[in-house]
């Protein structure tokens, strides 16, 4: 299981990294990010309903791309 933690610790680590870079920051890894959002949605129950709007606002403000979120 540490194993299982650790990879998925390096993939969300690798995807952070990738929105920083403009070459891959495309649609494709905001729906890849989306999904992982969605798979722990229960970890993000626990966040405030305010600072998930407040974070959502700033990520649509801040896309390189036109495109609604969902």
């Amino acid at each position: 299981m540490n194993r299982i933690k650790k990879l998925n610790d390096q993939f969300l680590d690798t995807l952070l990294l990738d929105l920083d870079d403009p070459q891959k920051c495309t649609p494709g890894l905001y729906q890849v990010i989306r999904g992982v959002i969605n798979d722990n949605k229960e970890d993000l129950d626990t966040i405030p309903k305010e600072s998930m709007e407040f974070l959502q606002d700033k990520m649509v403000s801040s896309l390189p791309f036109k495109k609604e979120i969902v």
